[in-house]
């Protein structure tokens, strides 16, 4: 498949983390719409090296974006990118696409445990860039342009 073609069905950007663990999954499960809790997991601290294990990880695809559309984060099923996390709020944060700037901004909602970009927390809506980590709660993601997941997947399959 073409970069090309593979943009124009995943959409500009993906986010790409480690399967959440049993524990997590039952906790966020049991939660439901009640306040969210921090687990306080030792994640490991080199988002990067999630590439290196590319077979292993979730990638979350977007739905259609047009430019200036916000996507909800959160754990309920209502969101746009459901995180099944219990540290995460019920909605967290915005995500939205620039077409003409090819820019994606988080925002978050005023979330319990908030949003973080490269581990700052995030106070007003932030520019993320490709390699970035952006952290709703506990819940580490890798923000990737999709025509870089495409080249990684190349490559992986290449060796």
């Amino acid at each position: 498949m073409t970069p090309e073609n593979f943009e124009k069905q995943l959409g500009p950007f993906v986010l790409v983390q480690r399967p959440p663990d049993q524990m997590t999954q039952q906790r966020a499960i049991q939660l439901g719409t009640r306040r969210t809790i921090a687990l306080n997991r030792n994640a490991p601290k080199d988002a990067m090296s999630l590439l290196l294990e590319l077979d292993d990880l979730l990638v979350t695809t977007l739905p259609p974006l047009d430019s200036h559309e916000n996507l909800t984060v959160g754990r309920l099923p209502d969101c746009d990118v459901v995180v099944d996390d219990p540290s995460v709020s019920k909605h967290h944060a915005t995500l939205s696409w620039d077409a003409t700037l090819q820019q994606a901004t988080v925002n978050d909602l005023g979330s319990s445990n908030g949003t973080t970009v490269n581990g700052v927390e995030v106070k007003a809506p932030k520019s993320v860039n490709d390699g970035d980590e952006v952290g709703f709660g506990d819940a580490p993601y890798l923000y990737l342009r999709t025509r870089t997941l495409h080249a990684r997947l190349i490559k992986s399959k290449a060796t």
